[in-house]
């Protein structure tokens, strides 16, 4: 699924270009730029194909984050090292022209690559029935309370939910929520065929309020107070909410999560730059929807992240399939997929040899919109292991040490429950176990002088 008329290109080092950013065009401080490059080799490209455009970057300074209308200022060294400001989104005056502009853009020298831009998307909620069964079970089944016991976690971490939103005014979220952001910007209507956009598909707000219970239930997994729900994996972290998928129908079918993929890695740089530890990803687009001819989506945000010691979470998809699914297929993202209690791997999970581990996935209760329910997919084991991150983070702070995204690899891989297999494609490494991983990650990070959380 691709976002009509819309493409994302970044130009070689030492094209310039007076475009503004993705944010302060979100929040209407600036205008989207009718240019790219001031008449040169870029704009002529597009406009023997098109009548018009309107660009902006996809990527806003850090330095600026918060500093609304000057976001495309003051770029910084590993930005810039990354190309960062060289990313751009651009809308064209007549999206049947896409193709043709395109082909000429990848003839043009001042053009690193260039791709429509695809639609990732996560599925609609699944409301799993069986009431019969225990709603702690899988937060049982990884140790997640007796983890709580070993390391409590710490306010000091945050985990991102990269998401549909999260319900904001829930009781499960109260005093667990630090300020997040929005980065939908899909317009209204139609965004592809048979597909149309319902309720708050503008963003211009730094509300990230949920629309479809996706991210809300994604973030119960991993932040809830405990209330009327097993206890949130992550302990004491805090949870950012950065909405970077809108709610979408197709047809008369149920509301399901659509974002653009300059909308998600705007929203990926911009929860770094709000001091998420932790990046939590239950969305992604398979290889068979992308441009071969480009690299995978999210590449420079998620090295942007984990430059910046972030570590990236992402679910593996539900297709049951052996693909790539990204941001999940990307090397430095830790993938998860889901298996049942009994220790089968599910159905739906997709496999792959970038696997990492499993968690559960099936029928887990947790935070709706309103209220509290049960849902299925790897969407929904991805958060067990955001918030085991969040706590080895957690413990290797009281030590004084940054965690790094590979030492989290480690201790989660290493520490996982896979009865005597070698690591394989369905599962990975196996079941994720929360105690054994605290107890993994001791061996790799000494135990110097602790420090006050």
């Amino acid at each position: 699924m691709r976002r009509s008329g819309h493409l994302q290109l970044k130009l070689r080092q030492g094209v310039e270009t007076r475009a503004p950013a993705h944010l302060d065009v979100l929040d209407g401080a600036r205008r989207a730029s009718g240019s790219v490059d001031g008449s040169g080799d870029v704009d002529r490209a597009i406009l023997r194909q098109t009548t018009g455009m309107r660009a902006r970057r996809v990527f806003h300074a850090g330095a600026h984050v918060n500093r609304i209308g000057q976001r495309d200022a003051d770029y910084n060294d590993l930005e810039t090292k990354l190309g960062l400001s060289q990313v751009l989104c651009i809308e064209l005056a007549e999206p049947v022209r896409a193709d043709d502009v395109i082909k000429a853009l990848r003839d043009a020298d001042a053009v690193d690559w260039v791709r429509a831009e695809p639609l990732s998307s996560v599925p609609p909620m699944h409301e799993d029935r069986d009431h019969n069964a225990d709603p702690r079970a899988p937060f049982d089944h990884v140790g997640a309370l007796a983890a709580l016991a070993i390391e409590p976690g710490s306010h000091a971490i945050t985990v991102a939910v990269i998401d549909t939103g999260v319900a904001l005014e829930h009781e499960e979220f109260s005093g667990r929520l630090v300020a997040g952001y929005d980065t939908v910007d899909l317009g209204m209507g139609q965004i592809s065929e048979g597909v149309s956009l319902v309720g708050d598909s503008l963003g211009r707000d730094f509300c990230a309020r949920d629309e479809t219970g996706h991210g809300s239930h994604v973030a119960g997994i991993i932040g809830a107070r405990g209330l009327s729900m097993t206890h949130g994996v992550g302990g004491q972290s805090r949870i950012v909410p950065v909405r970077a998928l809108a709610a979408a129908r197709a047809g008369e079918g149920p509301v399901f999560g659509v974002g653009g993929l300059s909308d998600i890695d705007a929203a990926i740089k911009a929860a770094v730059d709000l001091g998420a530890k932790v990046l939590n990803m239950s969305f992604g687009t398979a290889r068979d929807d992308l441009d071969p001819l480009a690299p995978p989506p999210h590449t420079d945000a998620i090295a942007y992240a984990t430059a910046r010691n972030a570590i990236p979470v992402a679910a593996m998809g539900n297709s049951g399939l052996s693909e790539e699914y990204f941001p999940a297929a990307l090397p430095q993202c830790i993938a998860v997929g889901s298996m049942a209690l009994d220790g089968r791997v599910s159905d739906f999970s997709t496999k792959g040899p970038h696997i990492a581990l499993c968690a559960p996935g099936e029928a887990v209760h947790s935070t709706k919109l309103h209220g509290y329910g049960r849902s299925t997919g790897t969407s929904h084991a991805a958060p067990f292991v955001s918030g085991a991150a969040a706590l080895l983070a957690a413990r290797a702070r009281r030590r004084g040490h940054d965690l790094t995204t590979e030492e989290a690899r480690q201790a989660l891989c290493y520490s996982a429950e896979n009865h005597g297999r070698q690591p394989d494609e369905d599962t990975g490494w196996g079941m994720l176990n929360i105690p054994a991983a605290l107890s993994r990650l001791d061996t790799i990070i000494p135990a110097y002088e602790e420090v006050s959380p």
